[in-house]
């Protein structure tokens, strides 16, 4: 969850790609690349999904607080950004800038951005100082976005947990530890990549796993 009131406001804007870093105190940052969408509780989208997964656990033993680094625009150097600001500043010097996007992104995601860099609707393109320029810079390519506490119950999707895999025959899906106890599906600790059930492995183990009860010699 992003506890940002505003970000909420903004359901249901997507871009494509965005590259996001996950930052937990004594852990290695985690990086993920792909489509993020904003929804009525925070980010969602196959990146965040991804980068769910990959931080299940040290986000789980953080009691899910985190911070969250948004490059909106991964396919430009800083300093292409940069670039693309001063030209936009130099070419409507007198217009808002909450009206005239000095990159490729949403209307409204514009807005709350540059809100974010301290830059009021009614902020001018000439009257944009350097360090405000500075500022929106940094929003645009590393946001900071504080994570506190998980999605409701029904909302969310199983990205890591189970039945130990080492502890499963996989040529019969049986237990190692309990004879007869066969698995299959999501209670083992698998799951589709970007998060929620995986169909294939729901099938393939479900196979293998009813193969191996029918098999099995009856004592």
């Amino acid at each position: 969850n992003i506890k940002d009131e505003k970000v909420l406001k903004l359901a249901g804007v997507s871009v494509n790609p965005v590259r996001l870093r996950l930052s937990i105190p004594e852990n290695p940052q985690l990086e993920q690349t792909g489509p993020l969408l904003i929804t009525h509780w925070g980010f969602s989208g196959p990146a965040v999904l991804k980068l769910s997964a990959w931080g299940a656990r040290v986000l789980h033993s953080s009691n899910y607080q985190a911070t969250l680094y948004i490059n909106w625009l991964p396919h430009l150097k800083p300093e292409e950004v940069r670039q693309k600001l001063l030209a936009v500043k130099n070419e409507v010097a007198k217009k808002a800038i909450a009206l005239h996007r000095g990159v490729d992104l949403p209307h409204r995601l514009w807005q709350y951005i540059i809100s974010r860099a301290g830059i009021t609707p009614e902020d001018r393109w000439a009257e944009l100082s350097n360090k405000t320029l500075n500022q929106l810079m940094q929003e645009l390519t590393q946001g900071q976005y504080q994570i506190k506490g998980k999605g409701v119950f029904k909302e969310e999707f199983v990205t890591c947990g189970g039945v130990n895999l080492k502890e499963v025959n996989f040529k019969t899906m049986e237990s190692r530890l309990i004879p007869g106890l066969h698995f299959a599906g999501e209670i083992l600790d698998i799951d589709g990549v970007t998060g929620g059930f995986n169909f294939q492995s729901a099938w393939t183990t479900g196979y293998l796993a009813g193969l191996g009860a029918v098999n099995q010699k009856v004592v």
